[in-house]
């Protein structure tokens, strides 16, 4: 699946391509959780809202700058620079 491809679904049908990724790590920001999947070509944020227990939102990208999140993340977490 290409990132296009990915854009096309509605969001019923963007979960089934995600999982296929490998998952890369979560974060919480707005009470929403936050995964981060990689795909041949792209990533995939997939927001969770616990709320109402459903997938508010898959977000497809492949800018390096869509990682910037989840980079400090690891920084925090461990303590070094990556």
């Amino acid at each position: 699946m290409t990132l296009l491809e990915s854009n096309d679904l509605d969001l019923d049908g963007k979960p089934g391509a995600v999982w296929r990724g490998s998952f890369l790590a979560g974060r919480t920001a707005e009470e929403m959780t936050i995964q981060l999947y990689r795909l041949p070509g792209f990533y995939a944020k997939v927001f969770y809202d616990a709320a109402s227990n459903k997938i508010s939102d898959i977000r497809s990208f492949t800018s390096n700058s869509g990682l910037a999140p989840y980079v400090a993340l690891k920084k925090i977490q461990t303590g070094k620079e990556i």
